[in-house]
């Protein structure tokens, strides 16, 4: 994880609770990956435990989602 750390340049101390957080979100989430699978991934004990801790990014997704719709069905 450090030399990560120092190869994208990042100037703060990387916790293993902040590397969970990017894997979630980043490598998972802003990819595509199911919930679900991200739960399971994660250890979490239910899907309640996920959503109440990632929903903003899901959020953000909806967001980008509709935004995307709205463009095609204006454009299409």
């Amino acid at each position: 994880m450090k030399e990560i750390v120092e190869i994208v340049g990042i100037n703060k101390k990387l916790t293993h609770h902040t590397a969970r957080k990017i894997f979630a979100t980043t490598i998972l989430l802003y990819n595509d990956v199911p919930m679900e699978v991200v739960s399971k991934l994660l250890g979490h004990s239910s899907m309640a435990v996920t959503q109440k801790h990632y929903a903003k990014v899901v959020n953000k997704k909806v967001s980008a989602c509709i935004s995307s719709l709205e463009r095609k069905l204006n454009y299409g």
